[in-house]
């Protein structure tokens, strides 16, 4: 009874609920669990150190203790050190490997990577490349609401890799994700109503969307914003504003 509380404590403080982080006390507390193998505290602790939350950051430290944890069979901790593969963060860059860890996660039915598997499987990046896998890896995910995967599998339809061609389901997928303030989706969305592809055009919609991705940074979207205000289209006419985009 007594560890369990002990954990329950500890639980709160690090995930935040019922009291405000508290990076001086959580740190230590992180530290002693990881080193007792407890495979939540090994996968937060390394969150704080890629991140750099209470601790300075550390990839290299990072990726040892997602290490850990990963070999518990941690979903989060596979798909987290796939990703420092991926990207070469704290260790060497391997596309293999992150493919290798990326589908122990997925096969855990981990969304972040089956999306993520799916953009390897789709660019042949440490695994032969395959349109309909990486299609089917998209849908298993965006069945599970991930936006990323939503907006990639609407790409697939868009263009027709995977999956027959299919403008009406790309404008479905890309608006769940436009939902989600995922800014290429938002773009994207709003190609779909500036050319009428999959829905009627509607210059005036394909603005805000515009607008949307461009307050997010979307550099396509505030060069398309630009460009609306430089011709007018679903917007007055106003040549200062098209610079300013």
């Amino acid at each position: 009874m007594a560890r369990a509380k002990s954990e329950a404590q500890f639980n709160r403080r690090v995930r935040g609920e019922s009291m405000a982080k508290d990076w001086a006390e959580a740190i230590p507390l992180m530290r002693l669990a990881a080193e007792h193998k407890y495979v939540f505290a090994q996968y937060n602790l390394g969150v704080c150190y890629a991140k750099g939350e209470g601790v300075a950051q550390d990839w290299v430290e990072a990726v040892r203790l997602y290490r850990l944890a990963a070999e518990q069979k941690h979903a989060d901790a596979q798909h987290e050190l796939g990703l420092c593969y991926a990207n070469g963060e704290g260790v060497a860059q391997d596309c293999v490997e992150a493919v290798r860890l990326f589908r122990l996660a997925a096969e855990q039915k981990h969304a972040g990577a089956q999306c993520n598997l799916g953009i390897c499987v789709s660019r042949g990046e440490g695994v032969a490349q395959n349109y309909a896998r990486a299609a089917r890896l998209f849908r298993l995910a965006a069945k599970q609401k991930h936006a990323d995967a939503r907006y990639y599998l609407g790409l697939c339809y868009a263009r027709g890799e995977g999956v027959a061609r299919d403008w009406a389901e790309a404008v479905r997928l890309y608006r769940l994700a436009a939902e989600q303030k995922h800014a290429d989706a938002q773009f994207c969305l709003g190609v779909c109503y500036a050319n009428g592809e999959g829905v009627a055009q509607d210059w005036a919609e394909a603005v805000r969307l515009y607008r949307l991705a461009a307050e997010q940074k979307n550099a396509d979207a505030q060069f398309n914003l630009g460009k609306c205000y430089a011709n007018g289209e679903g917007v007055a006419q106003d040549w200062a504003e098209a610079a300013w985009s």
